[in-house]
């Protein structure tokens, strides 16, 4: 696709989202529920392709395929800042997918979309990290899972590419909400033993929006052969006055730090 194509279709895309969100925002009821949602459950999910005009959610559909197939790395790690919890995953970090993507960098810089989920959240949306902003991930393997942690920012969406239809199968999402990440000290074990854990199950076309800073969650290990495959997007709070938020679990999943000291 040419700069000039490309930029006709951001064009073209951003009105069709302002169209569809405002829709939305306009009844008042629902975005009540969506709220008081969120704000109870640090999480609420759009089902069934509802979140985006469906044609365009196809198209980041499409587009997550094509960069699994061009970038995808294999990942099995363990993470010491959320007590050595797993990730045995592929990936696709935000590098390659702002190099061989459009919808998904335009989506993530969408003043719409962003403003939409500013009126969930309460908040003001702003860019975060550069590497936190999009990654790909697919579970295959019996065993695959990212395991338990929270976000280093608080507002993630989490777009279900392919997830199995039976949740035996693993793959669900299991969430503590309203949990504070102490790095030195995660304590996740007391967290999980001593709260309520809500569990989601997740197919193709949804769109969940979770308060990633403040619930602890994880998704089953995969038990057979299989596919699940999302695209995490993830915004600061425009209001966030930290100067030195640390990524020590994006460094040791997606292999971050040693990309940047090769790139300095």
């Amino acid at each position: 696709m040419s700069e000039q194509t490309s930029s006709l279709v951001i064009e073209v895309m951003e009105q069709q989202l302002a169209k569809h969100f405002q829709a939305i925002l306009q009844d008042e009821n629902r975005m009540k529920q969506i709220r008081n949602e969120f704000r109870r459950d640090g999480y609420f999910n759009f089902k069934n392709f509802s979140f985006l005009p469906k044609r365009i959610l196809e198209n980041v559909h499409a587009e997550v395929h094509a960069l699994l197939d061009e970038y995808s790395v294999r990942r099995d790690v363990t993470v010491p800042s959320t007590g050595n919890t797993y990730r045995k995953m592929y990936n696709v970090n935000q590098p390659e997918i702002a190099e061989g993507g459009t919808f998904i960098p335009a989506l993530y810089q969408s003043e719409s979309l962003r403003k939409f989920l500013g009126n969930i959240a309460g908040d003001d949306l702003a860019s975060c990290w550069e590497q936190e902003q999009y990654l790909v991930t697919k579970l295959s393997h019996p065993g695959d899972t990212h395991g338990w942690h929270w976000g280093d920012y608080p507002y993630t969406m989490i777009w279900i590419i392919e997830a199995p239809e039976d949740p035996a199968i693993g793959g669900v999402l299991q969430c503590v909400p309203h949990s504070e990440w102490d790095k030195q000290n995660p304590q996740i074990w007391q967290y999980i033993l001593n709260n309520p854990i809500k569990s989601y199950h997740h197919l193709k076309g949804d769109v969940y929006f979770l308060k990633s800073d403040t619930t602890l969650h994880h998704v089953v290990p995969i038990q057979q052969e299989t596919t699940r495959i999302i695209l995490n997007t993830c915004w600061a709070s425009a209001h966030d006055r930290r100067t030195d938020v640390a990524h020590e679990s994006i460094e040791v999943i997606w292999d971050t730090k040693a990309r940047t000291t090769e790139e300095a």
